[in-house]
């Protein structure tokens, strides 16, 4: 079936974790997208941070000072770009996330999310449906 390489999004919008939550904050706005990559200066990811991590301005009058890395979640998960549609889907399960960065030789190449697996899974089971109806009439 399909692997991370044949579904991810290669744009992906990433911040540094030397970034103020302001900027992260309008790069999620201005994209309309719930959640960053945190790369390093060679592009390994090195956090994600999530609108639900920066709820917490509605407590912190100074948060958009802060840097990114202070409210950044560090425990990536990576996939390789040939990692298989059905570990993608049990890591995103298992780990209740959105988004899982693909990275080559550790260097993120793109981005895989629940839409983008709801989507393929989706396609591949209606033209599974279809050939099976079009032979069961043929036969």
């Amino acid at each position: 079936m399909f692997k991370a390489q044949d579904i991810m999004n290669a744009d992906i919008v990433t911040i540094s974790p030397d970034d103020t939550v302001d900027h992260a904050i309008s790069l999620m706005l201005q994209y309309r997208i719930t959640g960053l990559i945190v790369v390093d200066s060679d592009r390994h990811p090195v956090g994600v941070v999530s609108d639900y991590d920066l709820l917490d301005m509605v407590f912190d009058y100074h948060i958009e000072e802060n840097k990114v890395s202070r409210y950044m979640t560090r425990d990536v998960e990576t996939v390789d770009e040939a990692t298989g549609w059905t570990e993608m889907v049990d890591i995103i399960r298992e780990r209740r996330i959105r988004r899982l960065p693909v990275t080559r030789d550790g260097r993120l190449i793109g981005i895989v999310t629940r839409h983008d697996l709801m989507r393929a899974v989706h396609g591949i089971r209606k033209v599974t449906r279809e050939r099976l109806h079009n032979s069961a009439t043929a036969s």
